[in-house]
């Protein structure tokens, strides 16, 4: 007799069938998909969580594991959700697991924008022209020299300037960590030619980007596209009179 036959029926034998009199253990056999595709996934564990026997899918994403009805199967792989499936007719299953989904965050060097703002910002203090933003009045009385140096020096507008420049820089620098083309492309399908225009009309304002977890700047990324290509389909077409 096959080897591989003899194994199987050892495993059905000794697969415990207290509180299951009755129910007969049989082959559940399924193929398993990568979510939204037809690609084969192979390697991936499958487990009854019942009997605790457990193998793997092979090559071309099929398995084959014995099972009693009611059972629960657990699939699981590196980089996906885990799935599972209860045994109910034994038919051939199709069985998808969802990609899980990383956030990507921009990796800034050591030469990056916030370096650099940081050390013109470090030069400013070194001459003592850094300007904060709020004009101090009160200087216009006690000091009238200093109010005039503090609001008319051409160093000090300049240093103004450029922390007005640096604040708006920062806030975007913030917001792409997480709000970015990668991200925006793993979650929605959008066009080369729409990424642009999608990114700046619904770019979240750093402030509600902060009580944002992941899953919900997902689900506002798919709420937004779906949104954009509402207007986009609506300016395509032409309204009549």
């Amino acid at each position: 007799m096959n080897p591989k036959i003899l194994i199987l029926f050892f495993i059905i034998y000794l697969t415990p069938l207290s509180g299951v009199k009755g129910q007969v253990a049989k082959i559940q056999k399924g193929l398993i998909l990568k979510s939204g595709t037809a690609a084969r996934l192979g390697d991936v564990q499958v487990l009854n969580k019942r009997s605790h026997v457990a193998l793997r899918s092979n090559t071309v994403g099929t398995f084959g594991i014995v099972a009693l009805p009611g059972d629960t199967l657990q699939f699981s792989s590196a980089n996906y959700l885990t799935g599972e499936l209860v045994v109910t007719d034994f038919a051939d299953k199709l069985i998808y697991l969802q990609p899980v989904i990383e956030l990507a965050e921009v990796v800034i060097r050591e030469n990056s924008l916030v370096k650099d703002l940081r050390e013109t910002q470090m030069g400013y203090r070194k001459k003592s022209v850094f300007y904060t933003g709020t004009p101090h009045y009160y200087y216009l009385f006690l000091k009238p020299m200093t109010f005039i140096y503090e609001n008319f020096k051409s160093e000090v507008k300049q240093a103004r300037r450029f922390n007005r420049f640096a604040k708006q820089e920062l806030t975007v620098y913030e917001i792409t960590k997480r709000f970015n083309d990668s991200l925006i492309k793993k979650v929605v399908p959008v066009k080369a030619n729409e990424i642009d225009d999608f990114r700046v009309d619904y770019a979240p304002t750093l402030q509600r980007l902060n009580t944002m977890s992941d899953y919900d700047l997902i689900n506002y990324i798919r709420d937004s596209y779906e949104d954009y290509k509402k207007k986009s389909a609506d300016k395509r077409t032409p309204h009549q009179l």
